[in-house]
């Protein structure tokens, strides 16, 4: 049952990975396609690779949004990660406590990683529709385009408004839109934050109404922020009783080691009984993502 579960999970991991799409084709299938617009534009220059770098420039970006204590947080939580993947390895799962120690560490670590990753996530959808309404707004007052994004930058107080602020000054000093708009997409390498500095190229390069451009993407912003909202309203009884699967058996486990401790000596320090821990909490760590992956692929 063990080498079974983990043959279904590397099928559903090759089965996500395969299923996972380019972002920048995503929103522009005839990118590659049509020479002109691929070479005006330039999107290779704006999609981020994924890779430890990128992964590193992630994670360093998305701790600056904790604040000027970021590095205290963080030193702080990795202390307690330690602390709690010892106590789980040593005091509770002693068999190959080494082992469940190091996994346990990498694993709150990895949490730690996407919970901040998502944090970000969150406050950039929350504030990049209010920056584009002050942008178009500037613009449609006649401002021209450096002077908007230093008007965003000076009226937002957020992480959005000072990047924008940072794109004012650095278009202010000479440097060329297209490095300004490239650093910018690095700093935060979401889909509509794209779209966003491609419509801006494209715009310099080959001239258009901006206005316009910047009307339709707030209106897509806010009719994907909608549909998402739908979507987890539609799939919140899904979640929640998969959720409440997952954690009775955990839960049975406390009752019953707090009722009589030698129901669970033998899951937690018998050689064979371990691997029956191994195999529950396997079980359960792959229904989940299951479920994450089934709640991810929805499309309203």
């Amino acid at each position: 049952m063990i080498w079974l579960s983990f043959a279904l999970f590397g099928i559903v991991a090759l089965l996500w990975a395969t299923d996972s799409k380019d972002k920048v084709r995503r929103y522009f299938p005839e990118a590659a396609s049509e020479e002109p617009l691929a070479s005006a534009i330039n999107v290779g220059i704006l999609a981020p690779q994924n890779s430890l770098k990128q992964a590193k420039e992630n994670f360093t970006f998305s701790a600056q949004s904790l604040g000027p204590r970021a590095n205290l947080f963080i030193i702080v939580y990795t202390l307690g990660c330690a602390a709690l993947a010892w106590y789980i390895g040593f005091a509770i799962l002693v068999n190959h406590g080494i082992v469940v120690s190091f996994a346990c560490f990498l694993l709150l670590l990895f949490l730690g990683y996407r919970w901040l990753l998502d944090r970000r996530r969150r406050q950039f959808e929350q504030t990049f529709p209010d920056a584009l309404n002050i942008l178009m707004s500037a613009v449609t007052a006649g401002e021209s385009l450096m002077q908007a994004v230093s008007f965003v930058g000076q009226n937002l107080d957020n992480e959005i408004g000072r990047e924008f602020k940072n794109m004012g000054d650095r278009l202010k000093l000479g440097e060329t839109p297209e490095k300004v708009l490239e650093r910018a997409a690095k700093r935060f390498p979401y889909p509509e934050f794209i779209f966003f500095t491609v419509a801006v190229r494209a715009n310099i390069t080959r001239g258009g109404q901006l206005k316009g451009v910047l009307a339709r993407l707030i209106r897509v912003l806010v009719d994907t922020r909608t549909m998402e909202t739908k979507k987890m309203a539609m799939t919140s009884e899904a979640r929640i009783s998969a959720k409440v699967v997952a954690a009775i058996p955990l839960i049975f486990s406390i009752i019953l080691y707090q009722v009589n401790p030698a129901n669970i000596n033998f899951i937690l320090y018998d050689p064979e009984g371990f691997w029956v821990l191994y195999y529950v909490i396997g079980s359960e760590l792959l229904g989940l993502f299951i479920v994450w992956l089934l709640v991810k692929a929805v499309k309203l």
